[in-house]
């Protein structure tokens, strides 16, 4: 922690910045990226992304585990977007998407499914309810980052069964 003396007293020295339009305070002059992010309230971290600005309008990711250096002079001021990809899910298997969108029917064949026209998608929410889009597969879903979204895929056909009878023996 950096102390200046002033006048016999000790004085810790805090570092103000700016991120979007809120001002946050640190006391340390070396932080990462994260710990901005948790300082905003932006959390899940993972869920947003860090942009440090500069005065030649200039902008510079900031990634989740880089230090910053708050006592350089032009440091101070911060902007948040929303995240770059999100993650989701379609049969248990893990996608990734840099789409803000996306339709269910690109959902099924950007996870392997096809021909997306013998099946449709229901997405599963966070309480377990399930959103069916059997007669909207153009429709645009607004992909969230956290919880990742979770999809299964349904076929339209008829499910064949196998008939016990037949494979029972007399």
């Amino acid at each position: 922690m950096e102390k200046t003396k002033i006048s016999g007293s000790v004085k810790v020295k805090r570092y103000k910045i700016k991120v979007d339009d809120l001002i946050f305070v640190f006391d340390q002059k070396i932080v990462t990226g994260k710990e901005i992010l948790e300082k905003a309230g932006m959390t899940p971290v993972e869920c947003f992304t860090l942009y440090q600005k500069f005065r030649n309008h200039e902008f510079e990711k900031i990634v989740l585990h880089e230090e910053v250096d708050l006592s350089k002079r032009g440091i101070e001021r911060f902007a948040v977007k929303p995240p770059e990809v999100f993650n989701y899910f379609v049969d248990a298997e893990p996608e990734t998407t840099d789409q803000a969108t996306l339709t269910p029917n690109k959902i099924l064949a950007l996870a392997g499914i096809v021909p997306v026209e013998d099946y449709y998608l229901v997405q599963i929410k966070p309480d377990g309810t399930q959103v069916s889009y059997k007669d909207s597969p153009n429709t645009p879903i607004e992909m969230v980052c956290s919880p990742a979204m979770k999809f299964v895929s349904a076929f339209r056909g008829e499910t064949p069964v196998s008939d016990w009878r037949h494979n029972a023996k007399d």
